[in-house]
């Protein structure tokens, strides 16, 4: 089965302090890992990581079969190309509609206006956001913005999804819906997803997969059922999902 992630031996230095220290991570093409751990635990730096907006200070990291240290800017525009993220700072356009912000993705590929405009209403439809066209980012609430993010992200059906923050702006029911959809489209278009969250509520969207960071380093990679266990007997880990004991 081919690969969507593989971080070997990965070491991260911020401002002369170790951030991320020894981390080994792969999963399959198709796969669904979450990324948990309190603020400040390492789970944005593993993004920029992966997206190949900074480099680590030691190890290797592959993402679709491809070692991102061999990649030349060319080659990494077009790896960029099969990949969709959601960050957790907004990143919308201030001044373009939601339109406009949605085709941005589209603009470098072959496509004629009627496809990208075919391509932005069948994932506004899929993400509940129909009607919301020509509003500009600041007249949506938090979780409108949000789904507008994951749509632009995924309006080019790219191979790997990134997505910082999952449950960040969104209410539970929007939050189980979204989801719903990315199950739906890891059946359909074998999407493989990485997501961060702070606690354990996004385990109900059906992570196979668990990693739990804390101050840089694994504390648990294993299945979700297996963290629910072994939160049980470890207070490291009880302390690390929820904040507290």
């Amino acid at each position: 089965m081919s690969e969507s992630l593989a971080l070997e031996g990965v070491y991260q230095h911020v401002g002369g302090r170790l951030a991320l220290a020894d981390i080994d991570i792969s999963l399959p093409q198709g796969g669904w890992l979450l990324i948990c751990g309190p603020n400040g635990a390492g789970k944005s730096l593993l993004t920029r990581l992966i997206l190949g907006l900074d480099r680590p200070s030691a190890g290797r990291v592959r993402v679709l079969g491809q070692d991102l240290d061999e990649l030349g800017e060319a080659a990494m525009v077009r790896l960029r190309g099969a990949l969709g993220a959601v960050l957790q700072r907004g990143s919308l356009l201030a001044d373009y509609t939601v339109l406009e912000n949605l085709l941005l993705p589209l603009r470098t590929l072959a496509m004629s206006r009627d496809d990208m405009a075919r391509a932005a209403r069948l994932v506004m439809t899929l993400l509940g956001l129909d009607g919301l066209e020509n509003h500009l980012p600041r007249s949506l609430s938090l979780g409108q913005q949000r789904r507008v993010e994951l749509a632009r992200a995924l309006i080019h059906r790219p191979r790997l999804l990134i997505w910082d923050g999952l449950s960040d702006g969104l209410d539970p029911g929007v939050a189980r819906e979204t989801l719903a959809v990315l199950r739906q489209l890891r059946t359909n278009q074998n999407l493989s997803l990485i997501a961060t969250d702070n606690g354990l509520d996004a385990l109900a969207g059906g992570a196979e997969r668990v990693v739990v960071l804390e101050r840089g380093q694994i504390l648990f990679d294993g299945t979700a059922p297996a963290l629910e266990s072994a939160c049980a007997s470890r207070l490291d880990l009880r302390v690390a999902l929820r904040g507290h004991p």
